[in-house]
C-alpha cells in the first residue's frame, strides 16, 4: 500500500462543529487493486494526548521487534473506492480478478492526493456548495493498449450508520494521454513486445494545484467560476502532462466521450531530452538511456519541478502560470533552468511530437 496523502478535513466541515468530520485527520491511501482507502488517524496513540495507549501500543510493538503481531493499533477505515473503468466494455470493471487487467491500466492505483481546497462546482453542472476532490493515478507496468488512467473523484459525501461515518466517493471522470488506445508498450504489446520497457509511458506521481481567480489580476483560464485547477502529472518517458481539473468535472456531468475529455482537458506537456554529455549509468532496474523518465512533478510558486530518474532535475514554467492572459491553442511550456534542452512546445503540435516519440 502506498500512503501518499495526509489531510486535515476541518476545512471540509467548514465552521460547522457538529459535522462529524470537523477537526479530524484522514489518510488517503493508494492501495493498488484495492483502490482508494481512507483512514481516520485522528486518534492515533500519542505520548502527550494519550500516554497510556501510547505506552501500551509502542511497548507491544517494540517487544515484538516491529512485527504485526505486536504492532496492533490500526487506523479505522472510513471509506474506499474501487469502481475502476470498464475499458473493454464487457460489463465488468477492468482488474486482475475481473478481466482485462492490461498491466493495471485502469486498476493499479498507485497515487492518491486530495485537492488542496474545496471548490464550488455549480458552474460546471454540480450542486450548490463546495466539494472535496481527490485525484488518483495508476502505475502501469506494460500494456496491450493504452498508457494508464488518472481518476478525479468527488469525496464530499458521507453516510452515518450506528454512529460510524463512511465516505461515499463518486467518480467525475478520467484522463489518459490522448490517443493512448493507439499505443502499447512492454512485454504485453503484440506489435513490438519488449520486456525492458516496463513503466515506459505510465503515469506516476502528480501535484494538484488550486488557483483562485477574479476579474482583475487573477484571470480565469478555464471554465469560469472563482477558481482554476490543474494537475501536473509525471509520466515517465511520456514527460510531464498538465491537465485541467474543471474540464474533468464538467465531463462528469455532461457524459462527454472519454477521449474527447482527454483532448479537452490537456493543457500542455513538456518532454525534456536531457544532456548531450556523459555516459548512461548502469542499473539492474532502470535503463538510464531512457530520457525523460519522470517519476515526480511538484508545482511551487509558478514553476514545475520535474524529477527524472535517469537525468536529474528539470524546472519549467507554463505561460499561464506567469502571465495574465492566454488562449489554450497558444500554450507553451518554457524551460527556465536547463540550458542543454529544447525548452518550448506549441500545443498545436504536441500530438505530432508525442506520436513521434513512439515511433
Amino acid at each position: 500500500m502506498d500512503l501518499h496523502s495526509r489531510h486535515d478535513q476541518s476545512n471540509l466541515a467548514g465552521t460547522d462543529t457538529e459535522d462529524p468530520r470537523y477537526g479530524r485527520t484522514y489518510i488517503y491511501g493508494a492501495y493498488w487493486e484495492a483502490g482508494l482507502r481512507i483512514f481516520d488517524i485522528s486518534d492515533v496513540p500519542h505520548p502527550v494526548n494519550s500516554p497510556f495507549l501510547y505506552a501500551w501500543h509502542t511497548g507491544g510493538c517494540l517487544a515484538s521487534g516491529g512485527s504485526q503481531a505486536g504492532c496492533t493499533w490500526r487506523a479505522p477505515e472510513v471509506g474506499h473506492w474501487d469502481d475502476f473503468a470498464d475499458l473493454d466494455g464487457d460489463g465488468e470493471l477492468d482488474s486482475g480478478p475481473t478481466g482485462n487487467e492490461n498491466g493495471g491500466r485502469a486498476s493499479y492505483i498507485h497515487y492518491a492526493e486530495p485537492f488542496p481546497e474545496m471548490v464550488d462546482t455549480s458552474h460546471l453542472g454540480g450542486p450548490a456548495g463546495d466539494r472535496h476532490l481527490t485525484v488518483l493515478a495508476v502505475e502501469v507496468l506494460a500494456t496491450s493498449e493504452g498508457t494508464g488512467l488518472v481518476y478525479l473523484l468527488d469525496t464530499t459525501n458521507y453516510t452515518m450508520s450506528n454512529g460510524n461515518l463512511r465516505f461515499e466517493p463518486a467518480l467525475y471522470s478520467t484522463w489518459e494521454i490522448p490517443t493512448a488506445w493507439e499505443h502499447c508498450y512492454g512485454s504485453s504489446c503484440e506489435d513490438h513486445a519488449n520486456g525492458d520497457e516496463w513503466l515506459l509511458f505510465s503515469p506516476h506521481n502528480l501535484d494538484s494545484v488550486y488557483f483562485p481567480t477574479n476579474d482583475a489580476d487573477l484571470p480565469d483560464n478555464s471554465l469560469g467560476g472563482t477558481w482554476d485547477g490543474r494537475l501536473y502529472v509525471s509520466h515517465y518517458h511520456g514527460g510531464m502532462w498538465i491537465v485541467d481539473v474543471e474540464t474533468l468535472i464538467a465531463a462528469g456531468f455532461s457524459g462527454q466521450e472519454m477521449n474527447q475529455t482527454n483532448f479537452d482537458a490537456t493543457v500542455g506537456f513538456y518532454l525534456p531530452h536531457g544532456s548531450e554529455y556523459g555516459e548512461p549509468l548502469g542499473s539492474a532496474y532502470y535503463d538510464f538511456g531512457w530520457i525523460p523518465f519522470l517519476w515526480a512533478v511538484e508545482y511551487h510558486d509558478g514553476y514545475a519541478y520535474m524529477s527524472c530518474i535517469t537525468s536529474g532535475l528539470y524546472i519549467a514554467q507554463l505561460d499561464i502560470d506567469k502571465t495574465v492572459s492566454w488562449r489554450i491553442d497558444e500554450q507553451r511550456l518554457t524551460c527556465i533552468s536547463v540550458s542543454t534542452i529544447s525548452c518550448t512546445h506549441n500545443l498545436r503540435s504536441w500530438m505530432d511530437a508525442w506520436g513521434g516519440l513512439l515511433l
